[in-house]
């Protein structure tokens, strides 16, 4: 119907920010009908109210849930855990606040999370950022008193000390709005920063640099990187304990496939003493060669350059 309609062909689409009218409008520039608003605002309260019964009123319910989604991030099998981890971020955004769930999140999901990229299986190769970037919501939450968006993206928002308990910080406004971000953990616990401190060359005063840069840079890509980097030397120093593993299916990764092993690359500024060639510049030379005349002479063929 859209495509026959001229009209709609001819200029953009009509939204609220382009319409002179003060009906709203969706956005292919049809009105809005009249009970839309409290259909949304419906569906809105009908998906809080069912997060909030499985993973807070009842704890057998929730119990079993949560338990279910962290064990699946060992199942091996790319699919299935790209998409655990982002059952894990739902289940942060809900419930980091709630101090019942401190164990299972600060120790278990961020464990088995941990060990996922340290241990570097084949069958993780691809999803690494998205553990990583599972990794960086519970730190943030649980341990440094920071906010994210939903997913684990964005930016991390600093929460401010709490006025009254230096060693607190302040709820998040949105602690009980999961669909916007969710809430911290007010009192940080020390459970990641002792998975983090137990790794293989990982010790105390690496764990504090890292909090002392993941609270002065805040950027995602910042932090993640610095967790990056920070898993890179446990996973060195485990692979060197172990020694050559056999080459299995279920056995770790090679160092050009894992994300860990990869160095990461440095972008190329002018001024630099390498010279950028690129596939068309070789293309050229090549042809230009090619038509270049030959001579001949006593001692055999050589080129006129």
């Amino acid at each position: 119907m859209k495509k026959g309609d001229a009209s709609k062909l001819s200029s953009g689409p009509v939204t609220r920010f382009n319409s002179g009218s003060a009906t709203r409008l969706n956005a292919d520039g049809t009105p809005r009908g009249e009970n839309e608003t409290a259909l949304e605002a419906r569906k809105t309260l009908r998906i809080n109210e069912m997060c909030r019964f499985i993973l807070l009123s009842d704890e057998r319910v929730a119990y079993s849930l949560a338990s279910a989604v962290v064990d699946a991030l060992e199942y091996p099998d790319a699919y299935t855990c790209r998409r655990c981890t982002k059952i894990c971020h739902r289940i942060l955004e809900a419930c980091a606040w709630d101090a019942r769930y401190t164990q299972l999140i600060g120790s278990r999901m961020f464990g088995k999370a941990v060990k996922a990229v340290v241990t570097e299986p084949k069958w993780m190769v691809g999803i690494e950022w998205d553990m990583i970037n599972l990794i960086r919501d519970i730190y943030v939450r649980l341990v440094l008193g920071q906010t994210l968006l939903p997913g684990g993206q964005g930016p991390a928002i600093q929460q401010p000390k709490d006025s009254t308990n230096p060693h607190a910080f302040e709820q998040a406004k949105n602690a009980d709005k999961p669909l916007i971000g969710g809430g911290i953990l007010c009192t940080p616990t020390d459970l990641p920063r002792e998975i983090f401190a137990g790794l293989p060359g990982i010790g105390v005063d690496k764990v504090r640099q890292l909090d002392a840069d993941m609270s002065q840079k805040r950027s995602a890509k910042d932090q993640k990187d610095a967790l990056r980097e920070l898993l890179r030397v446990a996973a060195e120093n485990l692979k060197q304990a172990e020694g050559t593993p056999a080459d299995s299916v279920f056995g770790r990764a090679k160092e050009s496939e894992g994300l860990l092993g990869q160095h990461i690359k440095r972008d190329w500024v002018a001024g630099d003493s390498d010279k950028l060639v690129t596939a068309s510049m070789v293309r050229k030379q090549k042809e230009a060669h090619a038509d270049e005349p030959t001579i001949y002479d006593a001692g055999g063929l050589f080129s006129s350059t």
